[in-house]
């Protein structure tokens, strides 16, 4: 399956999901599927700035690569999944969604998304 259709189907999936798309880390967006009036550009440049920020911090702590960023903020979640070394898969969703399940789906999303990428 591809990218496009797996963000496509991630969204009919979850309902709370408003944004989703695969983005490489220096910010452009590969493929995305946006509610109307977001920009994917927007969208992929923040989740890159926002995932490389995080990832030079664990690495200074002697972390490791970050695996999975999560904010919840007033008006929404932001979700940041690792797909592979050189893309993430980027998602907002409403403040009301269950982070659980968002989580379940967005590993079971970003590990099919490293096949199609």
């Amino acid at each position: 399956m591809d990218a496009a259709t797996r963000l496509q189907q991630l969204r009919e999936r979850n309902q709370d999901i408003q944004a989703a798309a695969v983005v490489t880390l220096d910010g452009f967006a590969v493929h995305a599927d946006l509610s109307p009036g977001m920009e994917a550009d927007t969208v992929a440049a923040l989740a890159a700035d926002l995932y490389g920020r995080a990832n030079r911090t664990a690495q200074d702590l002697g972390h490791g690569a970050v695996a999975e960023l999560f904010a919840r903020c007033e008006s929404g979640l932001t979700f940041v999944v690792r797909i592979n070394q050189d893309m993430v898969l980027a998602c907002i969703a409403a403040t009301e969604a269950s982070i659980g399940l968002l989580m379940i789906d967005l590993r079971k999303a970003a590990a099919e998304l490293a096949d199609a990428v």
